[in-house]
Formats: C-alpha cells, structure tokens, sequence
C-alpha cells in the first residue's frame, strides 16, 4: 500500500530532476533553481512550496497527492498491466529502468497520464480484503461483446435502482476497463448532497456537494464467476447481480449455488512434520506458525490458544498441535498468525510480516507485491481458500 500523503514526505522520497521535469512540465515557476538545491532538501524545497499561489498550489497537491497513491509496489504493478493492456512494451522497459517507487509513479504521470484510471481502479481492487466481496457462480462462460448501449442501459438500471429505493442515484456513470482474463465495471451513482465548510479567498464558507459512490463489478469469462464490492451497499447487492446479467451477460441468473464461500484449511497446520511451500520467485525465505487458536465447535467461544518461540525450532506449535490432538471431532483451528520473513533488498534491511488467518475466511492480503507473494505460497501449501457452497459451512460460519 501507499503511504499516507504530506508535502514533506513527498519532497523527501522524490528526487529533484523529477520534480523539475514536472514544475516544467506544468509551466509553473517553483521560485528557486531545484537544479542548485541539495538532493531531497526538504526544507528548503518545502519553503519556496508554500510559496506558490495558493490556486497554483492547491492544483500542485492534487497532482501530488494522485502521484503518491500509486508510488508503491502494487501501484507501479498496476500502472505496468494497464500499459500491457495498450500494448506499450516500451513503458514498461523505460519505467522498469527508473529508480524509487514515487519517481516511477511521477513519470508515469507525466509520460502516460492515460494509463491512471484504470490503473488505479486496480490498484484499488486489488486491496480491497477478500471478505469485503460478494461472488456469483455457474455464469454463462460467454466471450462479452460489449457496446456502449449496453454499458449506458446498465448504468441507468442502477441509477434507477437508487433513485427509485433509496432517493438518490439520480445519475449513474461506469467505466469499463480489461486486465487480462477480467472484465471491470466501476459504476459511480450519484450520492446524497453533503454540506461541507471549505476555505474559499480566505473565507470560510459552507458549500453544498453532491458526490458519488462506488460500486465496483468484476467479471471472469473463464471462470464464468462476478464479483461484487459495494460498500455499504450490500443489501443492494442481489439486484446489482441481475441488473448485470440482464444488461451485460444478456442472460438470467442461475437458480442455485449462486454464493461462494472461502475456507482457509488451517487443520493441515496441525500435522508435526508440516512443511511450508515457499515459492522460487518472491523473496520469502522463512515462514513460521508463532501461534495457534482451537475453538470448540458447539461454543466457538470456548477456546485454547498455543504460542511459543519458533527460533530452535520452526515446528514447535505444529508438533504440539499434533500431540494435543486439537481436531477432535469436538474442535478445529480457528485461528492462526504467521510470521514470513523476506530476503533484506538495498530499500529494507528487515522485511517481516505478521499474517493473521482466522477462520473461515478472514485474512487482510490483497493481490499485489509482497501479499500476493505470500498468497501464492499459502496456496502452494494447500492453505489458501478453497471454494465450498453456503450451506457446507455449518457451524464454522456460525
């Protein structure tokens, strides 16, 4: 993930060459030669800042702040597979060859400002938490032809949708992006009108808006499945899934097995020789469980906890487990929390990170840097959600 934005963190992780090619780029006059300023000399950089008009200033942290909410990892992935999409091999050798994440993102900015809707409609996605989705199955596995017409008609479903139910969403817009095998529709209906105080020529004034949400659908050909993230809209969640089926796969919902559910197989950590799958490519070179939940399956509530130094021996809390025998017929593994270690880079002398996994389906990692390395490994080690129907889940969703 990104970094929260401020000027002086900006200032210090950006070099001054890509701040003048910007401060050229825009035709503003910064007040001071960058070419003379010590490299990230944030203070005197930050001085002649507060400088500028405060029109011309406020124009500046809005790009600034954009620059910065794609200056990671996950951010420069996307802005890569955006530019795969248009076929632009050569953004991706020129941005692969600058250095710093904040200086890759500046000159994607400048160089392929085209690129960063879609880019940060992935990056976005791609860090919503796996939970906070609702998934259809068994969809017709049919290869979209879409035309604007059937995007227009969708979005205004929706908007009548909100409109008519909840009295807003009087209009609806929707951007349609391709990544690879997936098909994303982020549609922004039209929300309530919220007043808010806001500094205007030095005054302060309170100022009616009228914003949008954002409801974002992801559909899969090959796997004939739609996912949806509505935040805080979740009730509206089952006609959102027709009105997409009616207007974009032109076909009616299936009767059964619509929703899917995710289950981690923690029970598989409980076997004494249990070895970690840690995949060639990503950095990981350690991973080991530091702790252990069994909860009892008639009162979830009812549970033992197992925690111990892993550094003689890796597979102290497996072994345990074992010998307890805490899958009985009575108990299973609620919860579980992971310590992976990645190999030092020139940025990160000491890369560890905690992962909480809690039963059924509760884990924060998303699908880019070093979260989806560590999903592949989970999924190399049988751990990663497999999919079952609702009603299998008895009382571990309870």
């Amino acid at each position: 993930m990104s970094t929260p934005y401020s000027p002086k963190q900006f200032f210090r992780k950006i070099s001054n060459a890509f701040l003048i090619k910007y401060f050229e780029h825009k035709n503003i006059e910064f007040g001071i030669d960058l070419h003379a300023v010590d490299e990230n000399d944030v203070n005197t950089i930050f001085k002649y800042f507060l400088e500028l008009s405060d029109d011309v200033r406020d124009n500046v942290v809005a790009d600034f702040y954009s620059i910065n909410s794609l200056a990671s990892e996950g951010g420069i992935i996307a802005l890569i597979d955006e530019a795969k999409e248009y076929g632009n091999i050569e953004f991706v050798e020129v941005i692969t060859d600058v250095l710093g994440l904040h200086n890759k993102s500046m000159w994607a900015f400048l160089n392929n400002p085209e690129y960063w809707q879609g880019a940060s409609l992935y990056f976005q996605a791609d860090n919503i938490t796996p939970t906070a989705w609702r998934k259809i199955k068994n969809l017709p596995k049919a290869k979209l032809a879409l035309i604007k017409l059937d995007i227009d008609l969708l979005s205004k479903a929706i908007s009548d949708h909100f409109h008519f139910e909840e009295g807003r969403g009087r209009h609806c817009k929707i951007e349609n992006y391709k990544r690879g095998d997936l098909e994303y529709f982020c549609a922004f209906p039209e929300d309530f009108a919220k007043s808010t105080v806001e500094w205007v020529e030095h005054k302060l004034i309170d100022l009616p808006h009228t914003m949008a949400f954002e409801i974002i659908m992801v559909y899969c050909e090959k796997n004939g499945t739609l996912d949806i993230h509505a935040k805080n809209n979740t009730k509206s969640i089952p006609v959102l899934q027709k009105l997409f089926a009616e207007y974009i796969l032109k076909a009616p919902l299936p009767e059964h097995g619509l929703v899917e559910k995710q289950v981690y197989n923690l029970d598989v950590l409980t076997e004494q020789d249990f070895e970690f799958k840690i995949p060639k490519e990503g950095g990981i070179y350690s991973v080991a469980l530091i702790e252990a939940r069994s909860s009892h399956k008639a009162i979830p509530s009812s549970y033992i906890t197992i925690g111990e130094c892993t550094t003689r021996n890796k597979n102290a809390i497996h072994e345990q487990l074992h010998q307890l025998n805490l899958i009985l017929v009575d108990r299973f593994i609620s919860q579980v929390t992971l310590k992976v270690s990645f190999y030092p880079t020139m940025s990160k002398k000491t890369r560890n990170k905690l992962i909480k996994i809690t039963h059924p389906d509760k884990c924060r990692l998303g699908y880019c840097g070093d979260d989806l390395v560590i999903r592949k490994m989970l999924i190399a080690s049988d751990i990663e959600p497999h999919v079952i129907d609702e009603e299998q889940l008895e009382f571990k969703c309870m």
